[in-house]
């Protein structure tokens, strides 16, 4: 039996320090480092957790050092890569996690070496498209620990198969990433530690190779390693056992030797038999995880594609300042960072890269924008131009609401081809244009010229991924007596659905499709949080209030013919605070709004809430009632969707075995999670929101987190996850969200699971949109409506479009938003632009010839695109 001994780090880069804070002993480790493994030969290697972003930590204050650092690297003495930081699995978008393998890689390429293998030693738990991403860049080994149960494998390594059918081959860490921390000269504490591992390793595995990783959170190399392997072949060399000083690939190589055939597993791992996987961390902070969220879309969704049609025309792409905007977001995406169980502090510091990484990001949008437009050869005779950008290749027809500088309230809305098009003003303010010019110290003080701020909505219909132009004409009063959307004081009503709202404010939804009635939905439900910031847990004797029966106040917003609102107001009556065994007695009214919006034609029913939190400790879900009969239901994930269970087993008898946590069936989620029988069903969609739990086995209902609040990073003996604390007993005051936040998600009755995620893209990628108020030269490159590329099969969802890494192509992300094949999917793109396409992986790299798919005439023809899939195309 070989047992191979790697000299490793976990460093965190944040978590109850801040990143300054780990940084100056980051400084000193790797100053020690870099002197240990010049001047002694026998010190093999050092790996550094999978992460490049300590080379930029590190050289930031030790420039001079480079050199050296990289020539280690290239001699794979120092081992980095391939990820830039080491991730969360479930929170960040499947772009985020591409972005940071890409950035990772492309940066320890350039220092010379790369270790190729997904090592992911302490994310909680096991995302189910892992395999797809890592096989993308031909990865194909994982080293993962959390979330694995014997009730799910037998052996230490097995085949992980992905959504995809992908397959990587997985290796798990019985005794985590710190199975060999205790090695040292003192023979009996060494001794402790190979007996542990043989007890713990020998009988899972039947290839003669044993694990054992050296090191520990933020550990400096252990130096006498290689005498202490000397020491163990002195000892064990009789009994057959051989210790050497190894990497994580000679003991990957090492196992494949083996040649053996290892059992399948698909799917996700998220169990906490035997190490925690913190369930429900993703209710923590839910403010910081929204702006996650509104970080990864403004660069997906926004500046990525939107600089790329600027290339189109010779604009240039800032890569480099994009990824550095990405980076920001990426660092804030570190498994304890994300998951939010730090300190306040170090949450601020979160906010701020966010902050940073927006800031950038909103600057590039603003300017690309104004390009595309500044190259639009507009019709100045129909009137002032709107442009309507789709950064999706899908075609879409959503409701937009414009805000757009007027000299007058009377207009009409024509598209491109002079048809007019229906409009509704929902608000109009007076303002001085002036207010919104720069002055120059040249030109002097600009004259006051009233205008008026118009704040209008209309249903834009676009064929693909590109723009269109509508045009306001100022010259004629369009009065339209179309019927409103609000029939009564509850009733709201369109084409597709009929909302009526009780008492209590609870909304029973009509899908007039199928003639279906989902009762009860968006009823709140507050209850007391005695957990920490890793985990929501109950007090022993909780204390559960509904908003059902209680009286809200129903009012009138807007009303109008394209879309309404009606705001719901309840005053809930909650303990001020929670404690381990209950519910305080006293209590205080808790105000809660909610705007509820209707649209023409759209089946989505949008709301907006606003929680004023007075209250310590507890937890706010809304619920919505599938109102049919189902055992599982279907959450948007990482590139489409997956089947999950309403009801797990294990909660019945977790505890009898001393599992580490609950096993419950509270879940992560991306756009969307919904129910369906086969023929009605009700999705629920949101805006970064990412959890969700599933109440009542066979007819589920959704319960959707907005709020959760906790007063502590860890605390000991919750009722969810008995025993040690996690973290540490630290005071977060800010984790408890007291103040006033804003939710926003969207419920939408359907009539098949293949509508799912384009209903959700036209609610969490709105439509953008830009007004050019002066038009002056004509004769420009760019039509006012145009579509360089385009699909029609709505099951295709958009990743990313963004420029190429290595070469001016523009490279397009799709993937199969559905769990079954899609056959016969054509991309249709501008020929005139575009020399020639070619099929890529996820690192940009051509693949070898692929005959599922052919070029004709200006379109790809794909014959099939399998369950979850993404597909990349270069476009050149």
């Amino acid at each position: 039996m070989k047992f191979h001994i790697v000299s490793h780090t976990h460093w965190d880069r944040e978590w109850h320090k801040t990143f300054e804070e780990y940084r100056v002993k980051l400084i000193r480790i790797m100053d020690d480092l870099i002197d240990l493994l010049e001047n002694n030969k026998n010190y093999l290697s050092f790996m550094f957790d999978g992460q490049t972003i300590i080379l930029e930590d590190y050289l930031e204050i030790r420039p001079k050092n480079k050199e050296r650092l990289k020539k280690l690297i290239e001699q794979k003495r120092i081992i980095v890569g391939p990820w830039y930081i080491q991730p969360d699995e479930f929170i960040p978008s499947g772009e985020s996690l591409i972005r940071n393998l890409l950035i990772g890689i492309n940066m320890a390429e350039e220092f010379g070496s790369v270790m190729n293998i997904g090592y992911l030693p302490d994310s909680f738990g096991q995302s189910a498209q892992i395999p797809q991403v890592l096989k993308g860049f031909n990865i194909n080994d994982a080293v993962i620990w959390r979330g694995i149960s014997d009730e799910d494998i037998k052996e230490k390594e097995f085949y992980w198969e992905g959504l995809d059918e992908t397959k990587i081959l997985g290796h798990y860490l019985p005794l985590g990433y710190e199975n060999a921390k205790w090695l040292s000269l003192k023979m009996d504490e060494s001794k402790k530690v190979v007996e542990t591992n043989i007890k713990a390793q020998k009988d899972m595995t039947h290839t003669g190779q044993i694990l054992m990783l050296c090191g520990y959170d933020q550990r400096e190399a252990n130096k006498d390693l290689p005498l202490i392997i000397k020491d163990l072949n002195e000892k064990y060399g009789s009994e057959g056992y051989k210790f050497i000083f190894s990497t994580l690939e000679d003991y990957i190589k090492n196992v494949k030797r083996s040649d053996m055939d290892f059992e399948t597993y698909k799917g996700e791992f998220r169990k906490g038999k035997f190490m925690r996987v913190h369930a429900s961390i993703g209710s923590t902070r839910l403010d910081i995880k929204g702006q996650n969220f509104i970080s990864q879309r403004l660069y997906e969704k926004y500046v990525e594609p939107l600089s790329s049609i600027g290339t189109l025309y010779g604009s240039y792409y800032n890569n480099a300042l994009i990824n550095h905007g990405w980076k920001n977001i990426i660092q804030n995406q570190a498994h304890d960072s994300i998951g939010n169980v730090c300190t306040d502090i170090t949450h601020d510091e979160m906010e701020m890269r966010y902050n940073k990484s927006n800031q950038i990001g909103t600057t590039i949008l603003e300017e690309k924008t104004n390009e595309i437009l500044s190259n639009i050869n507009f019709q100045d005779d129909k009137g002032i131009p709107i442009t309507v950008f789709n950064t999706i290749i899908n075609s879409r027809k959503d409701t937009l609401a414009i805000e757009a500088l007027l000299e007058s309230t009377n207009f009409i809305l024509k598209d491109d081809k002079g048809l007019e098009c229906d409009h509704q003003i929902l608000n109009t303010e007076k303002v001085d244009l002036n207010d919104y010019m720069i002055e120059s110290h040249f030109v002097g003080k600009n004259e006051s010229k009233e205008y008026y701020k118009v704040k209008f909505s209309f249903t834009p219909e676009v064929q693909g991924f590109g723009y269109k132009t509508y045009y306001i004409n100022e010259v004629k009063f369009s009065d339209n007596k179309e019927k409103s959307l609000i029939v009564n004081e509850n009733t709201l009503e369109n084409e597709y659905i009929k909302v009526n709202i009780n008492k209590d404010g609870s909304l029973d939804i009509l899908d007039k499709e199928n003639d279906k009635t989902y009762y009860n939905q968006h009823i709140f439900k507050e209850g007391g949080n005695a957990g920490d910031e890793y985990d929501y847990s109950p007090p022993v004797n909780d204390e559960i209030i509904y908003s059902k029966g209680k009286i809200a106040k129903i009012e009138k917003v807007y009303n109008g013919h394209i879309q309404a609102q009606i705001k719901i107001t309840y005053s809930l009556s909650f303990p001020i605070n929670t404690y381990n065994e209950y519910r305080s007695e006293k209590k205080e009214n808790t105000v809660i709004e909610s705007f509820i919006t209707i649209y023409k034609n759209n089946k989505r029913l949008d709301i907006k809430t606003v929680i004023n939190n007075n209250i310590k400790d507890h937890r706010i879900q809304v619920l919505f009632d599938g109102n049919i009969k189902s055992n599982i239901h279907y959450a948007d994930q990482q590139f489409g969707i997956m089947e999950r269970e309403n009801y797990l087993k294990q909660v019945e008898y977790w505890r009898n075995e001393n599992w580490q946590e609950k096993y419950y069936p509270i879940y992560n989620q991306h756009k969307f999670v919904g129910v369906f029988d086969s023929k009605n069903g009700l999705q629920i969609i949101n805006r970064g929101l990412p959890q969700y739990e599933i109440l009542d086995e066979n007819k589920p209902k959704i319960a959707l987190t907005l709020l959760c609040g906790t007063s502590y990073m860890g605390k000991q003996d919750l009722v969810n996850r008995p025993g040690r604390r996690s973290g540490l007993h630290v005071k977060t005051p800010k984790s408890n969200m007291i103040g006033k936040f804003e939710m926003e998600y969207s419920i939408c009755p359907i009539n098949s699971i293949n509508e799912m995620n384009i209903n959700a893209e036209n609610y969490v990628y709105p439509l953008h949109y830009s007004q050019l108020q002066n038009i002056e030269d004509k004769n420009k490159g760019l039509s006012d409506t145009y579509y360089p590329i385009r699909i029609k099969n709505p099951l295709v969802g958009t990743s990313a479009i963004k420029k190429s890494e290595n070469d001016e192509g523009v490279v397009l992300r799709i993937y199969n938003s559905i769990n079954e094949n899609i056959n016969d999917v054509e991309i249709e793109y501008d020929g005139e632009k575009f020399s020639d396409v070619n099929l890529v992986n996820l690192k940009e790299k051509n693949i070898d010839i692929n005959t599922n798919f052919e070029i004709t005439k200006n379109t790809i023809h794909i014959k099939r695109i399998k369950s979850n899939e993404i597909l990349n195309f270069k476009f050149k």
